[in-house]
């Protein structure tokens, strides 16, 4: 007899009289997977409860923070979109007028219909994203449809992480989801020492229980430093020691303390001649050219410029001697772990801060070791067996980098882009706000001549459409969802908890209804619960108990950090790279050193000036993370909203200088745009920088100043040569409003 390893539990509350609870997880990209209980009396959901058991690290619970409880606002908001409506004024008024289901979807296909006979199928655009993320009911119907539809343009690149998703692959190889390249938060409490490098779990999750498991290392004597342009809440609560760091400056800093390494000979070169390709000249694989190496390059060798902690000092306005220290005790501590956010990899040249990362950690023989890490911040399992549904194969191959949305709709072909945008499908997207440059994306949308938005509100997407489509929240459909990141080793049943309202409709049922309008042949041939029955097939064994208690705990896997095996066995697993190595020198940018169009990237991890801004935009700005909102989801929610407060942080010298005092509404504006937001005064930022927390609606007046805090009202639509995102590239200058 086969035991099942799987255990499945219900954290839920003991329902009350007439009541019902029903156990689900929020269905958005928020760096969690929490476990959210509805409490329905009468077919209503009055409160929301989450898993209240006590820590236990061996058997950790999943509670939910205040998005999660806040569903319910957001589940009966009066905004709500409550049935199918077609544009009646200018693009962006919101003004709306009411249609049935078949008036909407006739109209929809026969401009799918109209745009691919006319113009071709890359003149349609994905705008679909994140919004609505779990097996079943994700992004996946609308890519299917379009893709059988003949398909259509995508951007291609993530949004939150292409710098690191490209660093991956050329580093330590090709073939596995950047998602599993890190360690379980399980590991921390092995490492003597942690750099939580732009991460902050305290403000973007990073996967269900991270930060208690950082809390837990701390207790027992990890020394924890966090290297950041902002004093996070994760620095306030965790952090022995805080450095601030110029945003855009983090590859030198890292290149820096290599340079220290090498020169106090306190880097791991046994590891090094083992597992790494192009640490030094010895290991440069052939037809490399002599001098081509990292320890060269550090060394000024090859540019006649040492990059010693004096030269990155200047650059990173961290001090010298802080640099030296740092490099030091991060070397001769073992192990140590360097947790990298994404942050500083969303910059003009962001993927030279993940390959410094990487080659840091390898130079220090922590990759692959318990209590070490790779150098990024996931966790290392992903989603195991679970499968989700399939979108197949685009038959279009026209890509485009996500942050260059607002260049592609304004300039098109006349721009080298592979098409001009003439319709934009948006299924549980808000690209014209979280795409940089939100007032270009505004103006350019004359260019396009049908929008469709799909989504639960008018947000600043959906408001520019022709048709607007209401759908569905997870509460009202059945679903399956897995960690973020691969933080654990669990599914969520995401049990249906009340009927659809108003006319809302499941997104799989609407693409089901246009596949038939359009003439697709085999879009879906399942019930929903048949659906998930088979993505769950290969990880779960008893459906019915999954279903029926809400939650599924699986085996932890053999080893918490990634590449374990690679370094304990590298004669029977190599890394997935040319030299089966980690390739501090990566062989595939060597041989295409240009691989987008979009700028070449050297072979060996380099610091690249960033742009500089001129005297009349003098402060740098990033964009954190709000936990009051994932991404722009919640963002017109009013309660949850008091959890963590829209404002602008700059440092007292910096407010000093301009007569602005905290609390005072002051306006935020560059060449690209402008927004007004209350001042927070406060030296929990660096001198020179600036904060507005990302995912606020951009909401602009009739000047065009945005009036909500939209962190992409004043940021330029721009990529990094891997096709990442550079919102914290960004120069900006802050006036007290009417000054």
């Amino acid at each position: 007899m086969v035991v099942s390893q799987t255990i499945y539990e219900a954290p839920r509350p003991v329902p009350g009289p007439g009541e019902q609870v029903v156990t689900s997880t929020c269905g958005h990209n928020c760096g969690g997977r929490c476990v959210v209980n509805a409490h329905v009396r009468d077919g209503r959901i009055t409160r929301i409860s989450t898993d209240a058991r006590r820590w236990n690290p061996a058997h950790p619970p999943l509670p939910a923070c205040a998005r999660g409880v806040g569903q319910i606002e957001r589940t009966y908001h009066p905004d709500r979109l409550q049935y199918p409506m077609r544009r009646t004024g200018p693009r962006g008024s919101g003004q709306f007028a009411r249609i049935s289901w078949d008036e909407a979807l006739d109209e929809v296909a026969a401009q799918l219909l109209r745009v691919r006979e006319k113009w071709g199928n890359a003149a349609i655009l994905d705008g679909s994203r994140s919004g609505s993320l779990s097996m079943l009911h994700g992004r996946g119907p609308a890519k299917r449809f379009l893709h059988m539809f003949g398909g259509c343009s995508d951007l291609w690149s993530n949004m939150s992480c292409e710098a690191e998703i490209f660093s991956l692959r050329a580093t330590y190889g090709q073939g596995f989801s950047h998602k599993v390249a890190g360690r379980e938060p399980t590991d921390y409490v092995n490492s003597k020492l942690i750099w939580m490098w732009g991460w902050s779990p305290g403000d973007g999750t990073f996967g269900t229980g991270t930060m208690q498991y950082l809390k837990q290392a701390k207790a027992q004597g990890t020394r924890i430093v966090c290297i950041d342009p902002r004093r996070s809440r994760s620095s306030i609560q965790l952090a022995d020691e805080h450095i601030f760091i110029r945003p855009s400056t983090d590859a030198a800093a890292l290149i820096a303390m290599a340079y220290v390494m090498v020169k106090e000979g306190v880097h791991d070169q046994v590891y090094c001649d083992r597992f790494v390709q192009g640490f030094d000249e010895a290991t440069l694989p052939e037809g490399a050219p002599a001098g081509a190496s990292y320890r060269s390059y550090l060394m000024g060798e090859t540019d006649g410029l040492a990059k010693t902690p004096e030269w990155a000092a200047g650059i990173t306005g961290i001090p010298a001697a802080t640099i030296q220290r740092l490099a030091i005790e991060f070397a001769t501590t073992k192990p140590a772990a360097l947790q990298g956010g994404y942050g500083p990899g969303r910059t003009a040249f962001g993927e030279q801060f993940h390959r410094a990362a990487f080659a840091l950690a390898a130079m220090t023989g922590n990759v692959g070791i318990v209590g070490g890490n790779s150098g990024t911040s996931n966790g290392a399992t992903g989603q195991g067996n679970m499968r989700g549904f399939s979108a197949g194969p685009n038959p279009v191959d026209a890509k485009i980098s996500a942050p260059l949305l607002a260049d592609l709709l304004a300039r098109g072909k006349s721009g080298g882009y592979p098409a001009d945008i003439k319709l934009i499908y948006s299924m549980g997207g808000d690209l014209f706000n979280q795409c940089p440059n939100a007032a270009k994306t505004a103006k350019a949308l004359d260019n396009v001549e049908f929008i469709v938005g799909q989504d639960h509100f008018l947000t600043p997407t959906t408001r520019h459409a022709d048709i607007v489509l209401p759908a569905t929240t997870f509460w009202e459909r059945n679903d399956v969802h897995t960690p973020w990141a691969g933080a654990g080793h669990y599914a969520i049943f995401m049990k249906q908890a009340i009927e659809p309202m108003y006319e809302c409709r499941n997104d799989l049922d609407i693409f089901t209804d246009l596949a038939a309008r359009v003439g697709i042949e085999g879009y879906n041939g399942k019930e929903e619960m048949d659906w998930l029955r088979a993505f769950t097939a290969d990880a779960v064994d008893d459906f019915d108990a999954f279903q029926a208690q809400g939650v599924a705990r699986f085996p932890a896997p053999e080893d918490a950090v990634a590449f374990a095996k690679q370094i304990r066995d590298p004669e029977s697993h190599k890394f997935a790279t040319p030299s089966g190595k980690i390739e501090v020198y990566a062989t595939l940018i060597a041989d295409n050193p240009n691989p987008y169009g979009l700028g070449a990237i050297a072979p060996i991890p380099t610091w690249v000036p960033q742009l500089e801004h001129d005297g009349d935009y003098p402060l740098s700005l990033c964009s954190p993370k709000s936990r009051a909102r994932t991404h722009s989801i919640h963002g017109n929610q009013d309660k949850l909203a008091k959890v963590d407060p829209d404002d602008l942080w700059l440092h007292p010298a910096d407010a000093e200088a301009r007569g602005i005092h905290d609390g005072q509404m002051v306006r935020i504006f560059n060449a690209q745009g402008a927004t007004v937001l209350p001042a927070k005064v406060t030296e929990n930022i660096a001198p020179g920088v600036v904060s507005i927390k990302e995912g606020a609606w951009f909401t602009p007046d009739e000047e065009g100043t945005d009036t909500q805090g939209c962190a992409n009202a004043v940021t330029l639509d721009r990529s990094a040569p891997s096709g990442a995102t550079t919102y914290n590239t960004n120069f900006v200058q802050v006036r007290p409003v009417n000054s």
